[in-house]
C-alpha cells in the first residue's frame, strides 16, 4: 500500500502520464493524497518478484467495491492483470465486498475482453464508459 511519503510516487506519476496510460486512466495532482488519506480508499502497488509492474485502486462503499487496475505497458499481455483480478475476486485484501463495479473506456477493447473473461458483465454505458459488474 502506498503512503504519502512513498518513494515510488514520482515513478507512478510518470507512468500515469504516459500517453498509452493517460488515454484511459488519469489522475489529479492530489490523487496520492486522496488515496492515502481517505477512509475506504486503497492503493496497492503490484509486484512481480521485486519489480513494480502495476497498481490497483480500490474504493469500498459498504459491500460495493469500485476498482481500477493499471499494469504498466511493458508488462501487459503477460497474464498479470488476470492474476490481479482473480486475487481481488478472491478478496485477498479482506474487504468483504459482495459486488465489484468497474468502468472502462469503450475503445479499450483489450480491457473489456479481460474483465468479461473474468466473469464481469456489462450493465450500462455512460458517455464513452462501459460499466461492468462482478457479483460474488
Amino acid at each position: 500500500m502506498v503512503n504519502e511519503n512513498d518513494i515510488a510516487i514520482p515513478d507512478l506519476k510518470a507512468i500515469y502520464q504516459l500517453p498509452e496510460v493517460s488515454r484511459y486512466l488519469s489522475i489529479s495532482d492530489n490523487y496520492f493524497c486522496y488515496v492515502t488519506k481517505t477512509p475506504g480508499v486503497y492503493f496497492y502497488k503490484v509486484f512481480n518478484k521485486d519489480e513494480m509492474i502495476g497498481a490497483i485502486h480500490l474504493e469500498l462503499n459498504e459491500n460495493l467495491l469500485y476498482m481500477a487496475i493499471l499494469i504498466f505497458p511493458k508488462f501487459q499481455r503477460k497474464g498479470f492483470a488476470t492474476k490481479v483480478i482473480e486475487d481481488i475476486q478472491d478478496d485477498i485484501f479482506k474487504l468483504y465486498y459482495n459486488r465489484i463495479e468497474i468502468s472502462i473506456d469503450e475503445t479499450n477493447s483489450a480491457s473489456l475482453k479481460l474483465f468479461e473473461n473474468a466473469g464481469f458483465t456489462r450493465t450500462s454505458k455512460d458517455d464513452e464508459l462501459i460499466n461492468l459488474v462482478y457479483q460474488k
